[in-house]
């Protein structure tokens, strides 16, 4: 459905989007996800025919679009903020999407469907004013999809909403997007979201693409430290290959073994980054560690309880602090000496 090929965006002498590439396939949901500044809305912008590339095209079903006006690129754009027209009336605010977009005013079965999906049809004669913020997110979404766009396009949508809000909203917008079977392209800096939500994760940096794949892909095998460390949480330590029966990484004052299938030959002398995922971590007291590899005691050294688990960071004797899950009705203090347990086939080499 859609295809970026070495896009580049400079401003000036700034260069904003790095020759970044890439595919999706029809009726994916896919996601730019990257801190602020890294190039994403950018790279959206310019799909969206809103910002003139330097270099590089798009193509939508096969055919070069990147000079193509925006508004004949069939594509649906939600904003950051709804941008809906204040003195129209919800249903008013949908007919109008659909007259910018070459259609006769004879849809009412049309905009009565949309509004239906997005659980809008009691406000149909309102104003934008007499709405909530997540009541005028929803008629953004409908005014986007009411004239069946090839491509939907979200700009971090669920901005300004509450935690609570947000999680309903974008369960609502994957639903709503299966319904329809759009083909939709997403760009936000929340992990969480970009996670639950899609088929496909492009994570980028500094204008770069750094890695793209399925949500737990990435996430259980990242290609560069960068997607290491911006996806979920890890423990990370660094360190070169000193045994290879077992394959074994020294990391300060830990030896790390690394699962038996490891190809060490190819990682010796190499300085490597090793990451651990809280999840993979088990916890005891330290006199209950049991010896088996991998298992370090250290100092409790912050704990925060979350109602369903508690996060804490233990601290090795080197420094390195380990961030591990517990069980929130258990009871863990700062300064409690504890033992972290994890095995080889959790570890993620870099």
């Amino acid at each position: 459905m859609l295809e970026v090929k070495n896009l580049t965006k400079y401003y000036g002498d700034l260069l904003a989007v790095d020759d970044v590439s890439f595919r999706i396939e029809e009726g994916e949901f896919a996601t730019l996800l990257g801190p602020s500044g890294c190039g994403k809305s950018t790279t959206l912008h310019m799909i969206a025919g809103l910002v003139e590339a330097t270099s590089g095209t798009v193509h939508l079903r096969g055919s070069d679009v990147s000079d193509t006006e925006p508004y004949n690129r069939n594509i649906g754009l939600v904003f950051q903020h709804s941008a809906l027209f204040p003195h129209m009336t919800v249903e008013e605010n949908l007919r109008y999407g659909l007259k910018m977009q070459g259609f006769d005013s004879d849809h009412d079965d049309q905009i009565a469907k949309y509004l239906e999906m997005v659980q809008m049809t009691d406000h149909a004669d309102h104003k934008p004013g007499e709405l909530s913020g997540g009541q005028q997110r929803r008629i953004s979404f409908a005014r986007a999809l009411v004239y069946e766009p090839d491509i939907l396009l979200l700009d971090e949508p669920l901005t300004g909403l509450d935690r609570v809000l947000r999680e309903e909203m974008r369960n609502e917008i994957r639903e709503i997007q299966q319904e329809v079977d759009v083909t939709t392209l997403s760009v936000t800096h929340d992990q969480s979201e970009a996670l639950s939500m899609s088929d496909k994760v492009i994570v980028m940096n500094e204008g770069r693409k750094e890695q793209a794949g399925a949500p737990q892909e990435l996430y259980e095998e990242p290609e560069t430290q960068f997607v290491a460390e911006f996806l979920g949480q890890s423990t990370k330590f660094e360190g070169k290959v000193a045994a290879n029966d077992p394959p074994m990484v020294r990391a300060s004052n830990q030896e790390i073994q690394l699962a038996s299938d490891i190809d060490t030959d190819r990682l010796d002398g190499d300085s490597l980054s090793l990451y651990v995922r809280p999840e993979k971590i088990n916890i005891s007291t330290a006199e209950k560690a049991n010896g088996t590899s991998n298992t370090f005691v250290g100092t409790v050294s912050h704990v925060e309880y979350l109602g369903h688990r508690a996060e804490l960071e233990v601290t090795l004797d080197d420094e390195t602090t380990v961030t591990a899950f517990g069980n929130a009705t258990e009871e863990y203090a700062v300064g409690d000496e504890i033992a972290v347990q994890f095995d080889p086939e959790g570890v993620t080499i870099v």
